[in-house]
């Protein structure tokens, strides 16, 4: 009597299409899933760089009553003054532009003192994705220092539209 040699390719196809069916659902949950940490990362990055506190209404000064100095931080010409007319337009007070010294990657910064918090607030939904720094200043006034990513201001739309947002209870 001689013994069979072969072998029966059934219980090695369910084994391989047990594991291949776990492996899709594996990944399937690790690319659907909700990640809560990225979500508090990105809401804490957006909380930084408008400054507002879930419910609590921010007191934000008129544009009329904020002095702005924009800053080419980008090395384009006359960017700084296109800036500076287009806030001048948009009823902000406005001082002589320059250049900074020394290019700012990034949208761009807004520097303040202690008394010109809400106001750098208020300029920061103008443009989205700078940076508030606090800078040793006793007045109210402001600097927008513009970035190499710098591209626009925020149209009018937009900017109401993020007011009405940070402004809303949680």
């Amino acid at each position: 009597m001689a013994t069979s040699t072969a072998r029966r390719p059934l219980p090695a196809l369910a084994f391989l299409l047990a594991l291949t069916v776990l492996t899709a659902i594996v990944w399937w949950r690790v690319l659907h899933r909700d990640d809560t940490e990225t979500k508090a990362k990105s809401t804490n990055a957006t909380t930084a760089t408008t400054q507002s506190t879930c419910g609590v209404k921010i007191n934000l000064p008129a544009p009329k009553a904020v002095s702005v100095q924009v800053l080419n931080g980008a090395g384009r010409d006359q960017l700084a003054t296109q800036i500076t007319t287009q806030l001048k337009g948009r009823g902000f007070t406005t001082a002589q532009p320059g250049n900074a010294p020394a290019t700012i990657a990034g949208v761009g910064e807004i520097h303040y003192g202690a008394t010109g918090k809400p106001a750098a607030t208020l300029l920061g939904y103008y443009l989205p994705g700078a940076k508030l720094v606090s800078v040793t200043r006793s007045d109210a006034r402001v600097d927008l220092v513009l970035g190499q990513n710098f591209t626009s201001l925020a149209t009018a739309a937009q900017v109401n539209a993020a007011l009405a947002k940070a402004t809303k209870p949680c």
